[in-house]
């Protein structure tokens, strides 16, 4: 049987609201994880074959989607497990494959948080999650530490999905990116720094579903109720006695600010732990440029602008220079 032919409009709208399908990245069909499942194209509300499974994926359609701008394809349901275990035993080996190319090796690990961010937020409990999630942010050092813009093709890939998953994988991105311009950090302590971004929100999932997805502002009551996530996360990470302390320091203290008019308790600078600063403004410049169901994403240099604007009050200033320097050439940073 040979793979199917793809009509040209087939859509980008890719979350299906029933669940029955999961969106993966054309990015790392070729990690060789999705041989054993069916994959789908979708068209219209419908689902159709485009790789069976035990077949490999060939180069050739993965351009075909390439070409019409198409950014994911589909596995079933029932095929989940089977595809997630496979690309997590195959993702250190991809990540420090010479042979790879970086934007694939950033789809594997953007379909990996992904799927590791839905377990979070469903069972935030669940130590095998908490395990998964330490592995992936392990590969995200090595692979952000491997190049110097490795860090936005997880962004950009990310970006396609919906704000919740796109936020998580960008601000641990950019957190990964960051701390090493900063300070000398070691590979554990620069991993606990990426689960830390990567759980920030995990309180979340604790605040009632009608105001997390609520399309406009939030009003009193609701932000009351939108504002105790950083407690809420903070207790469910202090029920995972292995963590490092810095993960729930975060999940608490990322909506404080140097003046003590954030949130939950208006800490002031001197008690805001240096490396929650860091995940601040990554999770500040995440949410300004990601997309979310009520507001178009600033560019990059309009979100920078607005974050500067906020330097002494909200923002460590030492971390805004570095942090821009992120997104310039190499032979730039140094001028």
């Amino acid at each position: 049987m040979s793979e199917n032919s793809i009509d040209a409009n087939v859509e980008n709208d890719f979350r299906d609201p029933n669940g029955e399908y999961i969106p993966i990245s054309v990015e790392g069909l070729r990690s060789g994880s999705s041989t054993d499942v069916d994959l789908f194209a979708k068209l219209g509300d419908g689902y159709f074959v485009v790789k069976p499974r035990r077949l490999e994926v060939g180069a050739r359609l993965i351009q075909r989607f390439r070409n019409e701008g198409t950014p994911h394809v589909f596995i079933r349901k029932s095929d989940r497990q089977i595809y997630f275990a496979k690309l997590e035993s195959n993702l250190s080996k991809l990540v420090s494959s010479p042979s790879v190319p970086m934007r694939e090796k950033a789809g594997v690990i953007t379909d990996y948080a992904v799927e590791i961010i839905d377990q979070l937020f469903s069972d935030p409990g669940n130590p095998r999650t908490i395990s998964s999630a330490k592995n992936l942010t392990q590969e995200c050092v090595r692979f952000i530490g491997s190049n110097h813009h490795a860090f936005l093709h997880l962004v950009e890939l990310s970006n396609h999905d919906q704000y919740t998953y796109a936020h998580s994988v960008g601000v641990a991105a950019y957190t990964i990116a960051l701390a090493p311009q900063i300070m000398d950090v070691d590979p554990q302590t620069l991993s606990d720094m990426g689960l830390a971004a990567l759980m920030h929100d995990i309180g979340k999932c604790m605040v009632d579903p009608s105001v997390i997805n609520k399309k406009g502002p939030l009003n009193e009551d609701e932000w009351a109720q939108m504002k105790k996530h950083p407690e809420y996360g903070a207790e469910i990470i202090r029920r995972h006695r292995n963590l490092s302390p810095i993960v729930a320091l975060t999940a608490e203290g990322h909506h404080e600010n140097l003046v003590g008019s954030g949130y939950p308790h208006g800490l002031v600078a001197s008690r805001i732990d240096p490396l929650v600063r860091i995940v601040c403004m990554a999770d500040a410049f995440s949410a300004l440029t990601t997309k979310r169901s009520y507001s178009t994403p600033r560019d990059n240099i309009t979100a920078l602008k607005l974050i500067r604007e906020n330097l002494d009050k909200k923002f460590d200033p030492s971390l805004f220079k570095p942090f821009v320097k992120l997104f310039l050439e190499p032979q730039k940073q140094a001028a």
